[in-house]
């Protein structure tokens, strides 16, 4: 398997688990899914907790919001027992399916978990089943042992909050293919995923002379760096075992960045606790604005002069969103609501007017794209942004205003229902006194290719757009068109980029 097919497999492993993550469904908010403590259950083991689950009557095939069902997370873990356990009440081997398509055998395989090998197989997994790139599970431990393949697995077993033993790994991988072999196990085609064309060598040289600085995610650290240059030191480190920093979100005054600190993981993303933080983009002035009691996701800036963070804090009785408020230099409890808790709303992006881009099932008006106006201690308001056919074919994800708010950059996902790959990025023009996005056009991934394209992001002077393609950075130009690579290290895990002074 090429360092590209492995990467592929665990952007599907990673998505299917958590990673991506971090976002709203599309429709009215339902209630919380009685498949998260089954998924909880497996992830841990707990046999006892699996039996109880199933026995008030949640079914042993009930899924996440993205599909994965609790065969496919003890897989995933290697607990054996508990896989054993769902099989035996029902589960369906083939059905235990996550990102990418990949099954129960794929991740147990990749893992290294024998025992969790041997008993799918015993129990009639398919041993040649391809996934979405036609790699079978043998394909995932084909290939000899290289570095790369051991920073991938130090990579995922951050991610899944997992200490990876890369000796046993590496001993354990060839008896696994042996295995797979002695079962009939064969290689699939493996054509390497498209990526976006990019300009000859010599590209990234190009860009570091322009001096475009972002922050970004890199291996669960945040960074402030020139795009196309090796980065220095990160300028978050979080200090608990398994915690990550996303998602930064650079301040209009340029001085500040806001980032959420994921502090305990769980199979569903949902189920996440995060702590909201600011922090000087010179890596000083670190403070928590909220507690660890919380799913807070995808903050922002406000625009209007009060230079206050913004952000969507999930409501456990109804499974929605609702949205947040707090300023430089709060203390956890000090925040407040600026949306109405009882129905779903999700803050994009705000403008210098003070009001905020949302999407939102709002009672009355229906779920749509809203200019919502904060009301203090009452009722917002809400102005429906016109988005043309774009809205009736799909999702539009993670929506960026230019610094001018004259444009808008977001994902576009056919469908309404949220998965993560597959979305393609668009440009559009964006009138906010109109309320209308028009004018949009794919700029990257225009064949929905099932890739994690995600997060494009304004640059300092709107002149380019970054965006992730998992797991790497790329640049795209407004003045002639193009694409280029703007990450450096090609065994690091890039994410949620974000230009200077350009608040999403």
């Amino acid at each position: 398997m090429s360092k590209l097919t492995a990467w592929t497999l665990a952007i599907a492993l990673l998505a299917a688990y958590a990673t991506s993550q971090a976002e709203p469904k599309a429709e009215k908010p339902e209630q919380p899914n009685p498949a998260s403590a089954l998924l909880t259950a497996a992830k841990d083991g707990n046999v006892t907790a699996v039996k109880q689950i199933l026995s008030s009557g949640v079914k042993v095939d009930a899924g996440d919001q993205h599909g994965v069902t609790a065969l496919f997370v003890a897989a995933l873990f290697g607990q054996t027992d508990a896989a054993g356990l769902l099989i035996d009440k029902g589960a369906d081997i083939r059905a235990a399916k996550g990102g990418g398509g990949s099954t129960a055998l794929h991740t147990a395989s990749f893992l290294c978990y024998t025992e969790t090998v041997k008993l799918l197989l015993s129990k009639g997994a398919d041993i040649n089943a391809m996934n979405d790139k036609s790699e079978t599970p043998l394909d995932t431990v084909a290939a000899p042992w290289h570095e790369d393949l051991g920073n991938l697995y130090t990579g995922i077993g951050g991610a899944l909050g997992l200490k990876l033993d890369l000796k046993r790994i590496e001993a354990t991988r060839p008896k696994i293919a042996a295995l797979l072999r002695s079962r009939g196990g064969k290689t699939g085609r493996k054509p390497e995923p498209a990526r976006p064309a990019e300009k000859p060598a010599g590209a990234v040289k190009d860009v570091a002379a322009l001096g475009l600085r972002c922050s970004y995610y890199m291996n669960g650290r945040i960074y402030v760096n020139v795009l196309g240059t090796p980065e220095g030191k990160p300028i978050t480190v979080p200090p608990g075992e398994g915690w990550e920093d996303f998602k930064p979100s650079w301040s209009k005054t340029g001085d500040r960045l806001v980032f959420f600190r994921r502090v305990k993981n769980d199979p569903v993303v949902t189920n996440w606790k995060t702590v909201l933080c600011v922090i000087n983009v010179d890596g000083t002035g670190f403070h928590k604005l909220t507690d660890a009691t919380h799913t807070n996701f995808n903050p922002t800036w406000t625009r209007d002069g009060t230079n206050m963070p913004i952000w969507n804090r999930r409501n456990t009785t109804t499974g929605g969103f609702f949205v947040m408020r707090s300023k430089v230099g709060a203390r956890p409890g000090q925040e407040a609501a600026i949306s109405d808790r009882r129905y779903h709303t999700w803050a994009h992006t705000c403008l210098t007017d003070g009001r905020i881009l949302v999407e939102s099932a709002h009672p009355t008006k229906g779920w749509g794209y809203y200019l919502m106006t904060p009301q203090a201690g009452g009722e917002s308001r809400f102005e429906r942004i016109d988005c043309g056919g774009l809205a009736k074919q799909g999702l539009l994800c993670r929506i960026s205003v230019s610094p001018s708010e004259k444009r808008a950059c977001f994902g576009h996902l056919m469908g309404h229902k949220f998965k993560e790959p597959g979305h393609a990025i668009y440009i559009a023009d964006f009138d906010a006194k109109k309320r209308t996005i028009t004018n949009a056009r794919p700029i990257a991934n225009k064949e929905r290719k099932p890739i994690w394209f995600a997060y494009p992001r304004w640059t300092k002077g709107e002149t380019a757009i970054v965006y992730h393609a998992s797991p790497s950075l790329y640049l795209y130009t407004l003045e002639d068109g193009s694409t280029r690579k703007v990450s450096t290290n090609p065994r690091a895990d890039y994410r949620y980029p974000h230009g200077e002074k350009s608040p999403k």
